[in-house]
């Protein structure tokens, strides 16, 4: 039986989820993120944050970069960051290699430094990067701090990248992080991509999916972008669900009803479908609240003027 990516004429699945960088799309935030990262790890810069809210491609860009600075740099990537400062210390120096077993912070912190030391002098550049960093414990982002004053006398020894959700610039500006907060000075925000820019990511990745006889109307672009509100995550899971429902109905057209089908496949607070219904419903509770107090108003007025 034919599958819906052999039908449409495609290589592989053009709308995965996973954060794949050969499926970049360079928007104009997404371009200033990578060339942020780039520009810090040139410049042999402390720290760098790149923000933005779930699912606007903060991973890919990291991926990506990662992945084009291979070459020059040995990196510790955390993914799971709710760990206490020795945890975490113990964490990146398991993934640099080195043993952390059974031995005290100071002890720690010494192997650590001798391990930078020894890197750097090979002309490799160290980077310790966190994703999801919004769930860092605020003690573990004071850590990173004083890792980050590992220095020699004319460089940095290690570079910190942290990716995160806008919770964690809430994070950033606490007052007991003021210290850490004003040496970044390296910052970006990734947003969500505008109507044109969903459009040409969505046919930039069926180009790169070896797309041949996929054609969506402007009617299903107005539709995912109306849903998605420019989330390249949510357009996946839209465009993937829309294609399939054009290949149930045998058709090479998706149309803003394949859209739409393909919405009621998903769960509403992933679309903030919900959120509208419950704005509705507390429209209608002020109603009847107003309306109450109106009634009972009107009642003592009654009952007053009787008297």
């Amino acid at each position: 039986m034919i599958d819906y990516l052999e039908y449409f004429g495609l290589k592989e699945d053009p709308f995965r989820i996973t954060p794949d960088p050969n499926f970049f799309f360079p928007s104009k935030s997404h371009r200033q993120a990578e060339k942020l990262l780039k520009f810090v790890v040139d410049n042999g810069e402390g720290f760098c944050v790149i923000i933005g809210e779930p699912g606007v491609g903060k991973t890919t860009v990291l991926r990506r970069f990662l992945r084009d600075v291979e070459s020059q740099v040995i990196y510790a990537l955390i993914l799971n960051p709710t760990l206490n400062p020795e945890e975490f210390l113990k964490t990146v120096l398991n993934d640099f290699g080195l043993d952390a077993e059974n031995k005290e912070k100071d002890q720690l912190l010494k192997d650590f430094k001798k391990f930078l030391e020894a890197t750097v002098k090979k002309g490799k550049k160290i980077l310790i990067v966190v994703d999801e960093a919004q769930n860092l414990p605020v003690e573990t982002i004071e850590e990173l701090r004083l890792l980050s004053n590992l220095e020699t006398d004319k460089e940095k020894l290690v570079q910190i990248i942290l990716v995160g959700q806008p919770e964690l610039d809430d994070k950033l500006r606490l007052p007991q992080l003021r210290q850490l907060n004003q040496r970044i000075t390296n910052k970006a925000y990734i947003v969500p991509l505008d109507f044109e820019d969903t459009k040409k990511y969505i046919i930039h990745r069926l180009m790169l999916a070896g797309q041949v006889s996929v054609n969506f109307t402007e009617g299903a672009f107005k539709k995912i972008y109306k849903y998605s509100k420019g989330i390249p995550r949510i357009i996946n899971i839209l465009s993937s669900r829309a294609l399939m429902s054009a290949f149930m109905e045998n058709s090479y057209k998706i149309k803003p009803e394949n859209v739409e089908i393909a919405v009621e496949t998903i769960d509403p607070s992933i679309l903030d479908i919900k959120g509208k219904r419950k704005s509705l419903l507390q429209l209608l509770l002020i109603f009847l609240t107003t309306l109450n107090i109106a009634l009972i108003l009107f009642i003592i007025y009654k009952l007053t003027t009787n008297g």
